[in-house]
């Protein structure tokens, strides 16, 4: 009799365990990085294009913990704004640095792109996403001028709405499985 009542007492524990948020959290994370590397072995086997970085770092972003908040797309539009006003930036530097020699006009152009963008996230009224939109600008503008070529921050862009789609979908079947098989996740503190 006792064997059973602890029996059951694990059982217990153990389905409270799985029905916990971190461990979902840590299965969709997971799950988000088999696809992604899935999908890098396929796709970028010689590792050339850093689809593995962008699409990872902007699908782990993407989730949110906590089971009442859904995928957070500000990752998607933050990464465009940044990254299209860094190509029109990196346009313009590339066309004046040709006929200026002044080293430091570089430094003048990135902070009208900083402007630039931060103005347009703020009219937008969605400052939530400026810092990521920030962070994509300078990550286009610096890598890719020092690289000389605009090819990075196109494909940028593209990995990360795959990195994002990956992370929605991963979400929508975690919610799914998760009605069907009637799991209560209950709120945890990060």
């Amino acid at each position: 009799m006792l064997s059973t009542s602890m029996s059951d007492l694990l059982d217990m524990k153990m389905m409270l365990l799985l029905q916990s948020e971190k461990v979902m959290y840590i299965s969709k994370i997971l799950s988000c990085a088999v696809i992604i590397t899935l999908l890098s072995i396929v796709f970028d086997k010689d590792k050339t294009s850093n689809f593995f970085v962008w699409a990872s770092l902007t699908a782990f972003s993407t989730l949110q913990f906590s089971r009442q908040s859904k995928v957070n797309f500000n990752q998607i539009i933050g990464n465009v704004i940044g990254s299209v006003i860094g190509i029109v930036i990196w346009v313009f530097m590339t066309h004046v640095s040709a006929h200026l020699y002044y080293i430091n006009l570089e430094y003048w152009f990135l902070i009208l792109g900083i402007f630039v963008t931060t103005l347009l996230c703020i009219m937008l009224n969605h400052s939530e996403y400026c810092g990521i939109a920030l962070s994509s600008f300078l990550i286009v503008t610096i890598y890719d001028v020092a690289h000389h070529t605009i090819e990075g921050a196109l494909s940028r862009i593209f990995f990360c709405i795959i990195g994002c789609l990956i992370a929605y979908l991963v979400d929508l079947i975690s919610r799914k499985l998760e009605q069907k098989f009637h799991i209560i996740i209950g709120e945890e503190e990060p």
